[in-house]
């Protein structure tokens, strides 16, 4: 990209980058009081302006460690406002988000993906942030509730997200062409570049809609990004027909889910999102073992549904929402979104990928295999007996299931994946994945949040039992079995990785 500011060296632009931003902020904040702008009106400013600004970055900087830099330290100051009640022009809403906190965290992941691979990508996905996000909001707070939808937590409308799709299909098909012009980068057939928009637009449309707290700011830019690269990638190599098969595939497996209760309707959304991505970017080879995963853990848990009593412990059931979905699925993602954008350079992050969801399939394995246990299980810790479904809770039934859970999406990959895999990796693979399952019985038994009904003085994981509020007995507040769930697929990943480099 041209340089605006031909400065010394990149740490002066640095500061003169960020001073703009902070001056900015700064008069939107003295416009506020003078003129007693509302909040809303003020944030939503706000939000486009440095949206615009900060997709300026390139033009100031050429190397992305500063801008990194820049990511961070707004990504503290915003949260430091947030909890001390400053800049309120930026932060104030009718509701809970964390919305500018998410913003800068995105800027941040953008420029690690994107600033040497696409820039483009970056630019436009941080307009999309911008415009599409704001045309939602100012759209969605003129309908009806009748026009209004929620698919997690925040609640939003048919005309919102309508909204964003066509401000993403306008931003994408006018913007793209000319800074793909200043960066140098072939231009676009007015085909493609239509089906760019479309795609990017429904993609993160959908990551828009599912959202908490203003974890849209976070989700729908990444998932714009990572659309606009796959497309790409995808036309480059003629594989757009594939892609649309992957594409209309996940649909079929969220709607799928959804209608046989494995999945909430959020789950539904979240699975389907987590298929574009895993399966466009990985093919086969994450497909078939996430699949495996996902529909023998659904038998398994349908049928200790079936066999035992309702679970008292846990706080969901076997329709697993959006949360769980990525609680299991959120670091094999990560890790097969690493290993495609190394252009499936560094095998060992596709084996990274095996062992995590390992990980995630022993630990479920373990919890429903072990509900048929004819004795109590033992706290791992303390060995002493606890009820079934207690998290940290281990029995020889339920290992044994872990143990052969992380097999199976090893022997899955083994024998119809073309990756090479040799038993020692397999081994590696499948024990890693098992002493992440470990780790997570043990956070399970010590730091996980654990409640007592006060009607009934049961145990339980659940923030309300018998109608009444649950009382907080031990463990973090916050840190809840999803929680447990994603420390432990990031063991089973983070184990495998050490002992692969300690071993190679």
């Amino acid at each position: 990209m041209p340089i605006f500011l031909d400065l010394p060296n990149e740490w002066i632009a640095f500061l003169v980058f960020f001073t703009i931003i902070m001056i900015f902020i700064a008069m939107t904040e003295v416009a506020r009081k003078v003129f007693k702008l509302s909040p809303e009106l003020s944030r939503k400013f706000v939000h486009v302006m440095v949206g615009i600004l900060v997709s300026l970055a390139p033009f100031f900087l050429e190397t992305k460690l500063p801008v990194i830099i820049l990511g961070l330290l707004f990504t503290v100051l915003n949260y430091v406002a947030l909890k001390k009640d400053n800049l309120k022009g930026m932060h104030t809403t009718e509701r809970i988000s964390f919305g500018t906190v998410y913003f800068p965290i995105a800027f941040t992941l953008l420029v690690i993906m994107f600033w040497d691979r696409n820039i483009v990508i970056f630019v436009m996905s941080m307009l999309i942030l911008a415009f599409s996000d704001t045309a939602a909001t100012v759209i969605g707070e003129k309908v009806d509730s009748k026009q209004k939808f929620i698919l997690w937590h925040d609640q939003k409308s048919w005309p919102g997200s309508i909204a964003f799709f066509i401000t993403t299909v306008i931003v994408v098909m006018s913007a793209y062409p000319i800074y793909a012009g200043l960066a140098g980068l072939q231009p676009l057939s007015l085909a493609h570049l239509a089906a760019l928009a479309v795609f990017t637009g429904f993609i993160a449309g959908v990551a828009e809609a599912v959202s908490k707290r203003g974890s849209d700011n976070l989700t729908l830019t990444l998932a714009a990004g990572l659309g606009m690269d796959l497309y790409l990638h995808s036309m480059n190599n003629h594989t757009l027909l594939i892609l649309g098969g992957w594409f209309a595939f996940s649909i079929l497996l969220g709607y799928g889910a959804y209608k046989l209760h494995s999945l909430s309707l959020s789950g539904g959304f979240g699975a389907f999102l987590l298929g574009v991505f895993m399966f466009g970017m990985g093919g086969w080879s994450t497909m078939l073992p996430l699949i495996g995963f996902f529909v023998l853990s659904s038998i398994l848990s349908k049928i200790a549904d079936r066999q035992n009593k309702p679970d008292i412990i846990s706080n969901k059931g076997s329709r697993r929402d959006i949360v769980q979905v990525y609680a299991n699925g959120g670091i094999p993602l990560i890790f097969s979104i690493a290993w495609y954008l190394s252009d499936f350079s560094f095998d060992w992050l596709y084996w990274a990928f095996l062992a995590a969801l390992a990980a995630a399939t022993a630990d479920t394995w373990e919890t429903e295999i072990g509900s048929f246990s004819k004795v109590l299980p033992r706290n791992i810790l303390k060995w002493n007996k606890v009820p079934k479904g207690y998290s940290g809770g281990i029995s020889l039934p339920g290992t044994l299931g872990g143990l052969l859970g992380a097999a199976a999406i090893a022997a899955i990959a083994y024998f119809t994946v073309s990756l090479e895999l040799n038993m020692e990796l397999i081994l590696m693979i499948v024990l890693a994945a098992f002493m992440g399952s470990i780790v997570d019985s043990i956070l399970g038994a010590s730091i996980q949040a654990k409640f007592v009904c006060p009607k009934c003085d049961k145990p339980t994981e659940r923030l309300t039992h018998c109608g009444q509020e649950t009382e907080h007995v031990s463990g973090i507040g916050w840190f809840d079995n999803d929680w447990v769930n994603v420390a432990g697929t990031l063991s089973g990943g983070g184990i495998f990785i050490l002992t692969y480099f300690f071993y190679f």
